[in-house]
C-alpha cells in the first residue's frame, strides 16, 4: 500500500515553474509602469506651463504681445506662443502656446493650446 501523504518532487517543480512565469510576467508590468507614471508627470508639467503662459497672455493688455521667442523652462521644456489678430477691426486675438520636451527613446513630444481673446 502507498503512502499518499505529500506532493513529489515533480509536483513541487511544475508549481514552482508556474509559479516563475506568473512573476516575469508581473516584473515585466512593473518596468512599463514605471516609464508611463514617468511620461504622465512630463505631460502634466508640460500642461501646466501652456496653462500658466495661456493666462498671463489672456490677462495682459490687449492685443497680447506677439513676441514669443522660445523660452526654455525647468530646464527641459522649450515653450514658445503666437498670437494672431483677427476678425473685424482686429478685435480678436487668437493665441497658440506651444510647449515641447524630450521623450527619452521616443523623440520630442509636444502639446498646444489654443484660445481666442477679446478687449
Amino acid at each position: 500500500m502507498r503512502n499518499s501523504r505529500g506532493f513529489s518532487l515533480v509536483e513541487v517543480l511544475v508549481a514552482a515553474s508556474i509559479l516563475a512565469l506568473c512573476l516575469l510576467a508581473v516584473l515585466g508590468l512593473f518596468s512599463t509602469a514605471y516609464s508611463n507614471v514617468g511620461d504622465g508627470g512630463r505631460r502634466t508639467k508640460a500642461v501646466a506651463l501652456a496653462k500658466q503662459k495661456m493666462e498671463q497672455l489672456r490677462d495682459g493688455i490687449f492685443p497680447p504681445t506677439t513676441l514669443g521667442s522660445p523660452e526654455t523652462v525647468d530646464t527641459i521644456y522649450t515653450r514658445s506662443w503666437t498670437v494672431v489678430e483677427s476678425g473685424p477691426s482686429a478685435k480678436v486675438a487668437r493665441i497658440d502656446v506651444t510647449v515641447a520636451w524630450p521623450d527619452p527613446g521616443r523623440g520630442t513630444k509636444q502639446l498646444t493650446f489654443t484660445s481666442m481673446v477679446a478687449p
